[in-house]
Order: C-alpha cells, then structure tokens, then sequence
C-alpha cells in the first residue's frame, strides 16, 4: 500500500510503513529513494564540520554523544508541503568550543546545515533549530 501524489513529470510516494521521512521520486528515468539516515548523515556532516563545534550533545542529558550516537542530539521532522516537495525541520543539540562567539559559530552551523541538506537532497529547509547545551575547552594553551 502506498500514497502517491502525481504530477505531469514526476510521482512522488511515500510507501505504508516505511520509515518517516523516507521518499521515493518516479520520472520516466526510473526512481530514487532517500532514506532518513542519509539526512541524518548530511546533517551531521555539516554540524562537526563547522568551526567552533566540538560536538554534538545527547537531547536528554546534555552531555556529548558525538562518538556513541550523534543521532541523540539531532531531530528531523519531515513533511509534504503544497508544492509536493519534501520539507524538513532539524533541530539539533551541540556542544560549542569555548571562548568562540556562540552567536556566529550558531549562525554558520545554521547555513551549513541547511545548505548541505538542500544540496543533496533538493529538500525545503523550513528551519535549523540550535540548542547549545555545553561548553568545552579544547586547547589550554
């Protein structure tokens, strides 16, 4: 069972009991399926990726999940809007290098993410939410 929506190019559908989030897109070409864990895998990329983060932090206990489950600190929200086009919300809990400007570092982590996610998956960013939940120091020198 699956719900479709369909277009004069394209059917986009996403199949009864799949992972939310998962979409298949069908042309005339054939199709491609992007799974969830690839936006996961984009999003955190993009986060440890950014000057400034040192890690990313577990929603529940603040602390830094980055080696055991960075997916604990970071949540997407998926959805269809009325283009038919896939949006996401991400939002994500970091821990941030002390001594940086927390602001500007947040700022940047919020454009690299979104645009990492709509340059690979052609997905509307709606927003990247940031939770700064600890502060490290990583160099005493």
């Amino acid at each position: 069972i699956q719900s479709r929506v369909k277009t004069e190019e394209f059917t986009i559908s996403t199949p009864m009991g799949t992972p939310s989030g998962q979409t298949t897109v069908e042309n005339m070409r054939g199709s491609v399926t992007i799974a969830p864990r690839v936006v996961y895998t984009l999003v955190y990329s993009a986060a440890v990726g950014t000057y400034g983060i040192v890690g990313i932090a577990s929603r529940y206990t603040g602390e830094d999940a980055t080696h055991t489950d960075p997916r604990r600190g970071i949540e997407i929200e998926f959805s269809t809007g009325q283009d038919l086009r896939t949006h996401v919300r991400i939002f994500l809990h970091v821990v941030v290098e002390y001594g940086v400007q927390i602001r500007s570092v947040t700022n940047r982590l919020q454009h690299q993410v979104s645009y990492a996610v709509q340059r690979s998956t052609g997905y509307a960013v709606d927003g990247v939410y940031v939770h700064v939940a600890a502060l490290r120091v990583t160099d005493v020198n």
